[in-house]
This record gives C-alpha cells, structure tokens and sequence, in this order.
C-alpha cells in the first residue's frame, strides 16, 4: 500500500517538473487585441469594433472598404479604439503589431471609431502613396464630429489628388461640428427671442405712456390759457387809481 502511494507521488512530482508542450502554453496565454485584430482581417481586409454602434454608420464597413479599394494597393483597415493596446503601453503603436502577425505587405489603418484619432502607414509595394500627407489633411479639412466613414472617403480623395502635401500645409478653415452649429442656432434663437421681448416691451410702454402724454399735453395747454387772464387781473390791482375829477 505504502509502495503503491510512493509511486503516485513520484509521478505528480515528475509531471510538476516537465514543461508543457507548446499548444499547451499556446491555450493558456490570453489572445492579446492585436492577435483578435489580425485574425479578424485575415478573413475581411476592414475591420469594424461592435463595441461603438452610436458611433458608426450601420454601412461603415461598406463604405470603408468601397473607398480604399479605390488605393489600387491591398489596405488593411481596423476601425477600434486607439487606447489601451495588447501589450499595455499606451504608447505601443498597433500597426506594427497587425504587420508583424499577417505579414503582408499593403496599406495599414487604425482609425478611432469615435475620435479623430488614427494612423496610417505603407508596408512594401512598388507604388508610393503620400499617406501621411493625406491623413493629416483630412483630419483638417473635417469637422471634430466627422464619422469614420467621412475621414477615409476623404483621405483616400486626397492621396488620389497629387496635392496631399499642399493640403496638408495649407488647411482651410475647420468646418463646425453639429454640435457647434446646434448651439449657434440656439443662440441665435435666443438673440431674436430677446429682441422681439424688448420690442413688444417697447411697444406696450409706447403705448401705455400715449394717454399720460395727452394729458399732460392738455393740462399744459390749459394753463396757458388761463395764465395771461391771471396776469391782466394782477396788472390792473397794481396800476394805480385816478383821482377824481374836481376834488382837491
């Protein structure tokens, strides 16, 4: 009994010292962000988070892959949030960690699903794009509220264009938001509320004061009347009396 117990705890011992085979360690290390991404695209080049619906259009992913394919180059695209990455660093970039797992050369972009943020880079290839330029220009020449959508329709329009860099260093003016253009319309709707308040209050104390204005008018009036027929009768008390005729 004794030798049979001697024997399990030897082989516990032993099987504690080996290591685990490879798939072993494989299924127990957590697939990071980076790995679900890359499988995500080797199945469709656009990737598109569920974890932002209000954010996207329900055609975000049609519309994306229509506009790169216009890019005549293979584009990988990943629409997630650009914060926290599947090494931890805030910092890490996560277009380098998507090529080192597909390995394929192309254009790579990782877009902000609810943000401006984003970032695009060319791996190999034999046909240049000015990419940089491009992205730096749309995100530019857009409203900070621009969908995703927009900002690569726009994107790939300026690096087709032979003057990304032109319009990268010389933006027009920023469009505003919706956001912005809603609260200017409340302003103005108030500006004009207010206006026609001080009209109607203008108007009623217009109004209110017309009789007043009448009567003094009218108690003025008559007291000019009256008052030279006052001054007569003061003169005449004051001028002196005659005396008469035949008395001394």
């Amino acid at each position: 009994m004794r030798g049979g117990w001697l024997v399990l705890i030897l082989s516990g011992v032993v099987l504690l010292a080996c290591p685990l085979p490879a798939v072993a360690r494989e299924r127990a290390e957590p697939v990071s962000r980076a790995d679900h991404i890359a499988a995500q695209l080797r199945r469709d080049p656009v990737y598109v988070t569920d974890h932002a619906p209000r954010a996207l259009p329900p055609d975000a992913a049609e519309r994306i892959r229509a506009a790169v394919a216009r890019l005549g180059v293979p584009a990988y695209v990943a629409v997630t949030p650009t914060v926290g990455l599947s090494t931890g660093r805030h910092d890490e970039s996560l277009l380098p960690l998507l090529r080192d797992r597909l390995r394929r050369d192309g254009v790579y972009i990782v877009a902000s699903p609810s943000s401006p943020g984003g970032e695009v880079r060319q791996y190999g290839g034999s046909r240049r794009l000015p990419l940089e330029d491009a992205w730096r220009a749309a995100e530019n020449e857009l409203a900070y509220d621009a969908s995703t959508p927009e900002r690569i329709e726009l994107f790939v329009d300026i690096a087709l264009s032979g003057r990304a860099r032109e319009r990268a260093e010389n933006p027009p003016p920023r469009p505003k938001s919706e956001v912005r253009k809603a609260l200017d319309a409340d302003d103005a709707a108030d500006r004009r509320a207010a206006l026609i308040e001080w009209g109607v209050f203008g108007g009623g104390t217009a109004l209110s004061g017309v009789p007043l204005l009448a009567l003094l008018t009218f108690l003025r009036v008559r007291r000019g009347t009256r008052r030279p027929k006052g001054r007569q009768a003061a003169k005449q008390r004051q001028r002196p009396k005659k005396p008469a005729k035949g008395r001394r």
